[in-house]
């Protein structure tokens, strides 16, 4: 029996369910025309808050995500509605169960576009007790800041729990009128090369197992940063020893090492401390990513790091052509540079940390001062704040994300690319193997046809040398 009848739909009906439920393409007329008159007032970039709000109110049932561009140094936020992202049905009023809604900005694109995770957590007693315990379900989705648009990517392995791949990166390519090609990655396992990535022309997640790395890895690395995307790749980065990239676009990826400038890698210390416990060392992860980043600007990938002394010097670093070296651009004593711009440093205070390096202006870097209490644009090469903004609220991190003019009237694609829309929709009303958990379009429902949709059994699993294996 077809999906169509099993839902009772005819072929018109069906088509337009699968679009509305996998994205929010169908924005409505009157706000496209207001965002095609603001496509050029919008900032030509924004730091947006990694943490990422859920609005959960009755009332709100927007088509899309909520996102107000701030001219840096301002801090810009992203919000999704509740009802796009299928939350479970929340808990008796009185049961000790809590339901908690919230969500990350995981990565940008290089051109504008935000993959966002959502996590829908169910846990018990106070949310400081709940350590491993809360039950965990994830939705993924690449987001046109903009136009809000929302594209739900597929379950990994079919399944919401699966919550392990935090250090996704996004990555696109010119495509045709439906809008850029994009593939989201991670990386599995180094030492194994291990890669899993999901392209819309496959329709699924693809892992690839057995890359090769140059040069040879001889430390795992701990991602303390967003991924970036620079020059066709996906940088993952360990800000105590480097970076490594791929091309998730690549038939055959291989997997390539840029070790941090002369003298920068910590890996010595992290040798010396490697009996201390998994809480102590990811404290020390933390709190390197506060005073180091990799970002792009003006087309480079470029270092910047600040030392934890007086006079808190700052130095910037580029990537030369190859890929393969880094060479020193700029150091500038912060403290001084701060004190006369009005941001005197405090004595028994933190050191200022590093926010975001301008993508737009290589001069510029973006650091915070006090305990996260204002955001300051620093000119590095003229030595001068050239602007600030108090913070309303302390943030884990912060994403730069470039904002082209014509962002929003931009589409992420969908149309035309059929296998990925059938796919996702099975997906997400329930359809996949109850065995194996992957999805298939040859499927058998188990039992009678009761009318339900969420007990299929593909026929890898249903028959082996035409067997049956379940009944």
């Amino acid at each position: 029996m077809s999906l169509q009848r099993l839902l009772g739909l005819s072929a018109a009906a069906v088509s337009v369910h699968l679009r509305r439920s996998l994205s929010t393409d169908s924005v409505p007329t009157n706000l496209r025309r207001s965002l095609s008159a603001a496509a050029s007032s919008h900032p030509p970039w924004a730091m947006i808050d990694y943490n990422t709000l859920v609005d959960e109110s009755s009332s709100t049932w927007a088509s899309g995500a909520c996102f107000s561009p701030l001219e840096p140094p301002g801090v810009s936020r992203i919000y999704a509605p509740a009802h796009l992202l299928s939350p479970r049905e929340r808990p008796a009023a009185d049961s000790n169960v809590v339901q908690v809604l919230t969500g990350h900005v995981i990565a940008a694109s290089g051109d504008g576009h935000l993959l966002l995770t959502y996590y829908d957590i169910l846990a018990e007693g106070p949310r400081a007790s709940w350590n491993q315990t809360a039950d965990m379900e994830a939705e993924r989705f690449i987001c046109n800041p903009i136009s809000g648009q929302l594209l739900r990517l597929p379950y990994i392995d079919g399944s919401r729990k699966r919550i392990s791949y935090c250090r996704m990166g996004l990555l696109t390519q010119p495509g045709d009128a439906h809008g850029p090609r994009f593939a989201v990655a991670d990386i599995v396992s180094q030492r194994g090369g291990v890669i899993d990535r999901f392209l819309p022309e496959l329709g699924r997640w693809d892992m690839v197992v057995g890359l090769p790395c140059q040069p040879t890895l001889e430390w795992e690395m701990d991602m303390n940063q967003e991924t970036v995307a620079f020059g066709g790749r996906l940088w993952w980065v360990d800000l105590t020893c480097g970076a490594i990239s791929m091309d998730p676009f690549s038939h055959r990826p291989e997997l390539r090492f840029v070790e941090l400038p002369s003298g920068c890698a910590l890996t010595d210390i992290l040798t010396k401390c490697k009996d201390a416990s998994a809480e102590d060392r990811n404290e020390f992860m933390r709190e390197v990513a506060k005073y180091r980043r990799i970002g792009v600007s003006e087309g480079r990938l470029r270092y910047v790091e600040t030392s934890l002394h007086e006079p808190f010097l700052l130095s910037s670093y580029v990537l030369d052509e190859e890929g393969s070296s880094w060479t020193l651009e700029q150091q500038v004593e912060l403290k001084q540079v701060l004190a006369d711009g009005g941001h005197e440093w405090k004595e028994k205070t933190r050191p200022p940390q590093i926010a975001v390096i301008d993508p737009m202006n290589s001069n510029v870097v973006y650091i915070t001062v006090g305990e996260q209490e204002h955001v300051v644009a620093v000119d590095i090469y003229q030595e001068k704040v050239i602007g600030s903004s108090p913070l309303q609220n302390r943030y884990h991190s912060l994403v730069p994300c470039v904002l082209p003019p014509l962002l929003g009237s931009s589409q992420i694609p969908t149309a035309g690319n059929h296998l990925f829309v059938l796919i996702s929709v099975l997906q997400y009303l329930g359809c996949f193997c109850i065995v194996c958990a992957e999805l298939e379009f040859l499927c058998k429902l188990l039992g009678s046809i009761v009318g339900r949709i969420d007990a299929m059994i593909c026929l890898h699993c249903l028959t082996v040398d035409g067997q049956c294996t379940v009944w």
